[in-house]
């Protein structure tokens, strides 16, 4: 195979890539993208994990395909089809132990659990108010767990750069979390 194993590459139909282009790729195709994979994994964090995958993808890459569209739908569709798959593997994996160890109950009860996802769904939701390159840096240390400078190299950024968009987007939701409070107690 060529040295461009992307689905729906070719090399004489690629566009320029560009820090600018991929902007704008992002800003015009993720609310959509982000609707199709909520669709497919029916859970908005995973489908947020998803996309930043995806994306991260194309910027390592370093590719913007011609036919821009059509590929990210599939490579959304190959990340929900690959997630399933782990989730199914991960029950298939519990189920046939022979000996499953004791669980103590120290779990949380259904109401915690379901507080601490309403949480969550804040979080992102306050995470997705940050600007676009803040949220992505964001996203690439807290979720995906990039250091500074992993995040500096990849975004073609200094480290510092990083760190003032992280304190930024720290300060962002600390000022949310204090206005929602009664929700986060």
């Amino acid at each position: 195979m060529g040295k461009n194993n992307m689905a729906g590459s070719n090399d004489a139909q690629e566009q320029a890539f560009d820090e600018k282009a991929f902007e704008d790729l992002y800003r015009r195709m993720y609310p959509t993208l982000k609707k199709y994979a909520v669709y497919l994994v029916k859970d908005r964090e995973e489908a947020q994990l998803l996309l930043n995958d995806v994306f991260i993808s194309i910027w390592k890459n370093k590719v913007i395909p011609s036919n821009e569209k059509a590929y990210l739908f599939r490579a959304v569709k190959n990340a929900s089809t690959n997630y399933h798959k782990k989730a199914r593997v991960k029950l298939w994996h519990i189920d046939g132990e022979e000996e499953t160890p004791e669980i103590t109950d120290l779990k949380e009860t259904p109401a915690q659990i379901f507080q601490n996802k309403d949480r969550n769904r804040m979080l992102y939701a306050f995470i997705d108010q940050m600007p676009e390159r803040r949220r992505l840096i964001f996203y690439l240390y807290r979720i995906d767990g990039f250091s500074y400078k992993e995040i500096a190299n990849l975004l073609d950024i200094s480290v510092r750069t990083v760190e003032d968009h992280l304190v930024k987007g720290f300060q962002f939701l600390q000022q949310k979390v204090l206005k929602n409070e009664s929700a986060f107690r």
